[in-house]
C-alpha cells in the first residue's frame, strides 16, 4: 500500500521559473520531470475545427506529465503544467533554435496575443484535477537589432513564444491583462486553489505580491 505524504509537492516539469515561483510560496517540493513528448499533443492543435483548441493541448500536457510522474509516485501531491502562446489561433511553442526564436519574435512584434497555462495536481490518493489561466499580452514594436541581442543571449530558446516578460534586460511587453505569472508559467491564482481542493496547504498566498511588487495577484497592468 502506498504511503500518503501531505507535507510535500512533486513539479513534474523541469522549468526553473515553474521552480522559482513555487519557492517563493514557500511551497516544499523536489523536481521529478516527466518523460513525454510534447509533439505528438502539440501537432494535434491548429485552425481545424476537427483539432484540439489550444486550451484543450495544454490541460492534456499538464494532465500528462502529472499522470507519468504519478504513475511512479503513488500517495505524494504531484503537479504539472504546460504554457503556450498563441498568435492567430496558432501554438507557438518552445522554438528550439535561433532562427525560429528570431521568427517568433518578430512575429509577435507591436502585436496582442494570448499565453495559456494548463495546470492538473494529482493528490495522493489519485484525484486528477486540472484547470487553466489566459493572460492577454501586448508587445511594443521590436527592433532588428534588439530581437537579435536579446536571442544571442540564448534565453528565448527554452520559452513558449521565444521570449521571458521577466526578462529585464531586454523588456518585450508593453502591457498584459490578468495573470503575471501565468505568463512565467504557472499561474498561482489557478494553482494554490487545485492545491487546496486536493488537501495542500502548506504555502504563503504572498508569492504574486513579491514578484508583481503591487497588491492584485491578477489585473491589467501596462509595463513602465
Amino acid at each position: 500500500m502506498a504511503t500518503t505524504d501531505n507535507s510535500s509537492l512533486i513539479l513534474a516539469s523541469r522549468s526553473p521559473r515553474r521552480a522559482e515561483i513555487l519557492g517563493d510560496a514557500g511551497i516544499k517540493f523536489t523536481v521529478t520531470s516527466a518523460d513525454i513528448d510534447e509533439e505528438v499533443f502539440l501537432s494535434g492543435a491548429g485552425r481545424s475545427s476537427n483539432t484540439r483548441s489550444p486550451v484543450e493541448v495544454v490541460q492534456r500536457l499538464a494532465f500528462e506529465k502529472a499522470r507519468a510522474v504519478a504513475a511512479n509516485r503513488l500517495g505524494a501531491f504531484v503537479l504539472g503544467a504546460d504554457t503556450v502562446v498563441v498568435l492567430d489561433d496558432e501554438i507557438l511553442g518552445k522554438p528550439g533554435s535561433s532562427g525560429n526564436a528570431v521568427a517568433m519574435l518578430h512575429r509577435l512584434s507591436g502585436r496582442a496575443h494570448e499565453v495559456i497555462t494548463g495546470v492538473t495536481v494529482v493528490d495522493p490518493n489519485g484525484t486528477v484535477r486540472t484547470d487553466f489561466a489566459s493572460t492577454s499580452v501586448l508587445f511594443r514594436n521590436l527592433e532588428r537589432s534588439e530581437v537579435a541581442n536579446y536571442v544571442a543571449t540564448g534565453s528565448p530558446l527554452d520559452k513558449a513564444g521565444g521570449y521571458g516578460i521577466q526578462d529585464s534586460s531586454f523588456a518585450l511587453v508593453e502591457s498584459y491583462d490578468d495573470c503575471y505569472l501565468n505568463v512565467m508559467g504557472l499561474p498561482m491564482c489557478v494553482t494554490i486553489r487545485l492545491l487546496e481542493i486536493s488537501g495542500f496547504r502548506r504555502f504563503s498566498t504572498a508569492v504574486c505580491k513579491r514578484h508583481l511588487n503591487f497588491d492584485a495577484a491578477c489585473g491589467s497592468k501596462a509595463i513602465k
